[in-house]
């Protein structure tokens, strides 16, 4: 994983922070499929065909009010965004306070010993970017 150095203000101090920085374009639906295809007994055409209907699937599960779990992988639920619209009293919370709605992803989690690990975040190494983003 790359980082770069990048200045923030907080308050009204000056801060710099790491910064995680993708590189390159993003894997697209076909690459997935070809690099799990040839990590498994499904052809890429059928792996392809399910990475497409996945999202489908995913928000007819989740406006249904449940959240989706996906083994290795982790949990995909809603998340409502008011943005300091809160009220006084329960009587006057309304849906007119959702600024927007989100999807939030949590990764799945894996008791090892007494601590949890995260696999997609665990064993990353970090790097920092030395090139231009």
């Amino acid at each position: 994983m790359f980082w770069i150095r990048r200045k923030a203000i907080i308050g009204k101090l000056t801060k710099w922070f790491p910064f995680a920085v993708t590189v390159g374009k993003p894997a697209d639906t076909q690459e997935v499929g070809e690099i799990i295809a040839r990590r498994c007994t499904a052809s890429p055409s059928d792996v392809h065909a399910v990475l497409r209907a996945l999202p489908e699937v995913m928000v007819d599960i989740m406006q249904s009010g449940r959240s989706v779990h996906i083994d290795g992988l982790g949990s995909f639920y809603y998340k409502l965004s008011c943005a300091g619209r809160g009220v006084d009293t329960p009587e006057e919370v309304s849906e007119e306070q959702v600024k927007s709605i989100r999807v939030q992803f949590l990764p799945e989690r894996q008791r090892q010993m007494k601590n949890y690990k995260r696999p997609l975040v665990q064993n990353v190494e970090l790097i920092e970017w030395q090139g231009k983003v």
